[in-house]
């Protein structure tokens, strides 16, 4: 059976979930010590009793842990998009680097879509 072309958000769906694999296999909460609250607060790991991954500020802005999977979706996405080679599937830095490298905090609001990329000048 002949396959079809992905379309471009699938393509981006793609890379994005093997960029959250990787990272997940080295640290499975890579994003600690990058995701802060409007207000300031620290995103620390968080877990369910479920075992679901998620990251929580105890700042009380947030009455609910944000799914870690999505936010490290959102987060892979928009490095994808400032590095071409990372769309393109070449992934050869640590998820602490590619971070390091491209952004000093990202600040996340009331929602997962609610995100504010604080980059690297």
């Amino acid at each position: 059976m002949a396959s079809r072309p992905l379309a471009s958000t699938e393509v981006e769906s793609c890379a994005s979930g093997e960029l959250v694999r990787l990272a997940a296999a080295s640290n499975p909460y890579p994003l600690c010590g990058w995701l802060f609250c409007r207000c300031g607060a620290r995103f620390c790991r968080w877990g369910s009793l479920d075992w679901t991954r998620e990251y929580m500020a105890l700042c009380g802005c947030r009455l609910r842990p944000i799914d870690a999977g999505a936010i490290e979706r959102r987060v892979y996405a928009d490095a994808a998009r400032l590095d071409p080679a990372l769309a393109a599937g070449c992934w050869t830095e640590a998820p602490s680097e590619l971070l390091a490298r491209l952004y000093v905090r990202i600040e996340v609001g009331g929602t997962v879509d609610d995100v504010r990329f604080v980059r690297r000048t």
